[in-house]
Formats: C-alpha cells, structure tokens, sequence
C-alpha cells in the first residue's frame, strides 16, 4: 500500500526485510524471497489483522514490529519480527477510522499511534503494560502526515502536517515547532536522528532542520514535494515528487543525487544500501552511490486490480489493473518478469457509469479482464470497451490486434476449449463472439441480457455459452445459431461445462451464506480442473474453499484470511495445486497452497 502511507518499509537484518500488503504484515528474504506472514491464515484460526493496514514501524533494535489497520474501531498490533507472534494488541475508540501512524520510543516501551478521526488524535500506550493509553490527546482538524518518536528522548515526539511541525511530550507538553523567519509551509514528511535533530520535508521541496523545537536551516533538496525523509549513520536522505533520492550530510550539504524510476514514500538504511519504497508499488535497494539499484518486488500501484489469469505453457501468472500496466509473474522465481502497457496515450476521462476506480488513469489505461488462449496469445478487456490482443506472456507490449466492439467495459473474457473461439462480456449487456482463427473478427453477438456480463463458461463441446449478469440472470445461448437458448435451463441440465465460473446453477447454489439475499458479496467463482472443489472470492476479504458441487444452502467450507478489500478473483493453477487470488483495492497478488 503505497498511495497514502509513508515510513512503511525497514530492514530488519541485512538480509530480511518487513513490510505490509493487504491485512499482512511480511518479513522476506530478499535472496530467496521466502516469505513469513502475520496475520494470514484460516479464517477460524488467524490472528492478526482484518482490515487494510495503513501503518508500520519497528523499534530501534528491529526485533519487533507494530502495524496499525483501518476500521471503524481499528487494531493496532506489536509482533515479533522472528517468528509473528503477538506481543501486545490495542484498540482504537470507534470513530478512529485508522491508525494512520505508529512508532516505537527508544526504549521500545512506548508505542505512539495517530488516528485518523476528526480531531488526528494521538495516542500514547505503554507496551509493557498494556490497556488503556498512557497519553491522548487532540492534534486538530487538520491530517497528520508523518509522526515518530525521537531517536534520542524517549518521551519525546513529532508530528508534521498542515502549516509545519508540533513537538509532544508524553508528560503532557505540546509545543508548536517556531519558524525563526524560515517560511512557514505544510510538512509531508519527518525522521529524526540520534542527536535529537529533526527533519521535515516540505511541500515545496524544501528539507527543514528542527534543532530544540526551531528551525535551525533549511535546504532546497527537490522540485516538488518532499515525500519521505530518514537520518542515518551521521547522514540525511530524502526523496520528492521528482523522483529524485538525495544523500546530504548531516547539516543538509548534497553528497549525492539518485535518479529513481519513481519517488520513494519510504526510505531505511543499513551499512552502504537503502531501502526504497517507491509509488510504482516496487520496492528497490540502491548502494549510496546510486550505481547499485536491485528491484525486490514489484506490485500494481493504483484503483483496483481485478484481472488474473495463468499461462498453462509457461505457468506464469498475468495480472491487469486500473494502473495502465499488464504484468506476467514467475511463481517459481517469485518475481515479476514480464511488463505490458495497456495504451501510452491517456484518452477521455471516466464518464459516469463506468468501472467505479479511485485510479488516477482514464478508463483507456485501466482493465478489469485478462484471458491467455492456447496459442499463447494474451488478451486484455479495458474499461474504455477496448480488447486487446498480445502476443504473449513474454511479449506482452507486441499487439496482435485491437477491437472497439463493446461500448462499455469488459469484465469477463474466456476462450473456448478448443481455443478456437472467444467470448467477451460486456457491461454493455452483451456478449461477442470472435474467430481467432481469422484475425479475431467478430462472428456473432449473443444478446439477451438485461443487464451488465459478469461471467460466463463454455459447453466443452464449445457449442454453448451459460452466463449471469448484474441481474442475476443466468441465460444459456447457442454459439453456432448466435442465440438464446431459451430452454437452455432444461435442455442443457446434464451439459458438460468446460469451466464454472458463474455463481448462479444448481453446482453452485450453496456457495452463499445461509438467508444471504444480496448475491453481489460474493465477487467470482472458480471450479478446480479436476472438478473436485470450487473456490469462491468475496467482499469479506476471503477466499473460500468448497467441496464440488456445493449443491446445498450452508454447505461447509474453509475460509481463508489475507486479503483487506474485497477479493475479486481467486483461479486455481492447470494442476489445482495452486491459487492465485487478486485483492481488488489493495491490489494484492496472492499465491496459496492447496494441501
């Protein structure tokens, strides 16, 4: 989470790093990758976080971790980095909204944590203790954007947002930080070092030196915003909205200058490397000199990410989302090793009543559907209407063609089994056929549906297409005739579906919670190849695992935590051994086991 977070990656050894995705809290191993998670699991058993969480820091010695989440009455924990056992828990009064900040005093007996309520309160708790907070007050109407103890008073700490910086004591002292003819400005983000000295980045791309509460010098470091700001081993470093990383010595003189392939909300460093999380959702080391720069993880930056697909010749992993980008992942090698563009030139702005985003891109550089056929091509459904058709997982920027035929966005796209053919569904209320064959031309367009396509399956004969829509119809058409089978319901009962991914159907009917009326909460369905099991993905930020069929209303499954939003998509790999789940707001990439 990238977007509205800052000072959220550390290294906790030389080697294992730790920050946060979704609802978890991840310690990895930059050389093999090898993961340990807090807070994911089965449903029934999973401790930890069930919300976003938006804020992470770790105590002075890097041996334990706190994360704060998002929710009405949200949850701060302390862990262990070791092995993500809890230390301590706390919550936030209702109306907290999220806990928007935290960070460990020197002596890793205090946690303070800012809400993020109408009044940005401050909270103080005593972690050896436990309970009630120690120390509360109200910071303003205004935001906080950064806060951290100091390195160097262990009851001392700072706060900067609206109009500069504001110093609190745990014993109760506030003092606003005093300008001394230096311009007053609005503050992003603020560190401190071992001396006691703190440091503020500005809007206008000014870094501020705070010595006893004042500004003691200010220096132009960026164009634009200072985003993130760290004091280590005697030197400053900081990076703006130029995505430009800045090494100064401690009294603010340039050493170095880094050019990064995007501005950083993060900044740790330990021996000769620092760490970097950057607003392209990477993560990126780089030596102090710049001339070192090895990405770690790579991630889907803005909205949502629906689409998720999987090349059986390669077994990569396609993913596409509202971030103008299409992504191709190795599971084996656990990194990204593929990159696509969705269109280099921005067009329209989103209209009203299309795909509902937060994304900062127009609908012709976002996407919700992605399908690989068997001749290894990799097509795209966008939220303009566009479909786009790549040359593959390993040549995802080659077009092989581009159709304008759906005047609305797309949300399900499938090949039939023979590979022949193409369905895409449209949140134009139809469906279009096209010939892959012959240039991807349009065969046929099977209308009937009175609402949006959200997902549709081949007959394995791939004569005929069942599909439901936004309103929850579930209609069945013939492909050769390009029409409806209007008794499809009985004359297709005993169809050998190729897959099943629709949530209407007597094979399906028991995937909804018993007197559940609202059919909307539960995203995608997904039955295993093998046809002994059905995942279901839902706003619960779950994935659930079922028995196939689940032909009765409360039929058991096992349900498993990780995700924070809504879970938009959860396929199982060609060997069912596998699940790869995507998270849609939190953007999240996941992989499971199957056991």
């Amino acid at each position: 989470r990238v977007e509205d977070c800052r000072s959220h990656l550390f290294y906790i050894n030389p080697q294992e790093i730790v920050y946060m995705i979704a609802a978890l809290g991840i310690v990895m191993n930059k050389g093999t990758k090898v993961q340990r998670y807090f807070g994911a699991g089965e449903k029934k058993t999973a401790k930890g976080h069930t919300d976003d969480i938006r804020s992470l820091a770790v105590c002075p010695k890097r041996e334990l971790v706190a994360t704060g989440e998002v929710g009405a009455q949200p949850k701060v924990f302390v862990w262990r980095a070791a092995d993500s056992s809890i230390v301590q828990q706390f919550k936030l009064p209702r109306g907290a909204r999220a806990a928007t900040a935290v960070s460990f005093n020197k002596t890793a007996t205090l946690l303070a944590v800012t809400a993020d309520d109408n009044d940005h309160t401050l909270y103080v708790y005593d972690i050896t203790k436990g309970g009630a907070p120690i120390y509360t007050t109200k910071t303003g109407p205004d935001p906080i954007m950064a806060m951290e103890f100091s390195k160097h008073d262990e009851n001392l700490l700072a706060a900067a947002g609206k109009r500069g910086v504001v110093f609190f004591t745990v014993n109760g002292d506030t003092k606003k930080g005093q300008f001394k003819g230096a311009e007053m400005v609005d503050m992003a983000s603020l560190a401190w070092d071992t001396a006691g000295t703190c440091i503020t980045g500005s809007s206008k791309g000014d870094l501020y030196i705070w010595k006893g509460g004042a500004v003691a010098d200010v220096k132009n470091v960026h164009a634009g915003v200072v985003h993130s700001v760290q004091a280590a081993d005697g030197k400053f470093f900081t990076s703006g909205k130029d995505n430009q990383l800045c090494v100064l010595d401690n009294t603010g003189n340039l050493i170095n200058k880094i050019e990064l392939p995007s501005f950083a909300k993060s900044i740790d460093v330990q021996g000769n490397n620092i760490l970097l999380a950057l607003r392209n959702a990477s993560i990126l080391e780089v030596s102090f000199d710049g001339k070192v720069q090895s990405t770690i993880i790579e991630g889907h930056s803005d909205g949502e990410t629906w689409g998720v697909a999987i090349d059986p010749a390669s077994g990569f992993v396609l993913t596409t989302g509202d971030d103008n980008s299409i992504k191709a992942w190795d599971p084996k090698a656990k990194k990204c090793v593929g990159k696509g563009t969705l269109n280099t030139a921005a067009g329209p702005k989103k209209k009203t009543g299309g795909a509902s985003t937060l994304s900062q891109y127009p609908p012709n550089q976002c996407a919700r559907a992605i399908a690989v056929g068997k001749n290894g091509h990799v097509v795209v459904g966008l939220n303009n209407g566009e479909l786009h058709i790549r040359a593959g997982a390993s040549s995802l920027d080659q077009v092989v063609a581009k159709k304008t035929d759906s005047k609305e966005w797309i949300e399900a796209i499938s090949f039939s089994p023979d590979g022949s053919k193409l369905a895409v569904g449209s949140h134009d209320n139809n469906i279009y056929i096209y010939d892959v064959n012959n240039g991807y031309n349009l065969l046929t367009t099977l209308r009937a549906h009175n609402s949006f396509i959200t997902s549709l399956d081949w007959s394995n004969d791939g004569n005929y297409i069942h599909s439901v829509c936004g309103a929850y119809e579930l209609l069945f058409f013939n492909v050769q005739k390009g029409a409806q089978e209007k008794s499809g319901a009985t004359a297709l009962k005993d169809e050998d579906w190729a897959t099943w991914s629709i949530k209407l159907g007597w094979p399906v009917q028991g995937v909804f919670p018993p007197g559940m009326v609202d059919y909307t909460h539960i995203n995608g369905v997904h039955r295993s190849h093998n046809k002994q099991l059905l995942l279901t993905s839902d706003d619960w930020g779950l994935v659930n695992l079922f028995r196939y069929p689940v032909a009765a209303e409360g039929n058991k499954s096992y349900s498993y935590r990780g995700h924070s939003e809504h879970v938009v998509r959860a396929i199982f790999t060609p060997d069912d051994k596998h699940v790869f789940s995507v998270g849609g707001y939190d953007k999240a990439v996941m992989q499971w086991k199957v056991l």
